[in-house]
């Protein structure tokens, strides 16, 4: 991953959608305007990537948006919780 995931979901899914909503937001603008945005953040991203791959990690350059739309496997029930219950 490029960066670390943010300990709070709500914050996690606020960074998973925000660049779409931001494409939709910014297109109805002057059209110069979405072209700095897209060009400004692809520099971005090769950006550190390239500093990432420099310094000997390996980003996973689609991980946080394939992991945006798997389903979360149930938290298991620990022994503590299931003996209050009773």
């Amino acid at each position: 991953k490029l960066n670390p995931a943010p300990a709070d979901p709500v914050q996690q899914q606020i960074f998973a959608w925000m660049p779409w909503v931001f494409m939709f937001m910014l297109g109805g603008f002057a059209s110069g305007l979405v072209v700095y945005w897209i060009t400004n953040n692809t520099i971005t991203f090769t950006q550190q990537y390239i500093i990432m791959r420099s310094h000997g990690h390996k980003p996973d350059l689609f991980g946080n948006i394939k992991s945006g739309f798997k389903k979360k496997p149930p938290e298991p029930v620990s022994d503590k919780s299931k003996a209050k219950k009773k």
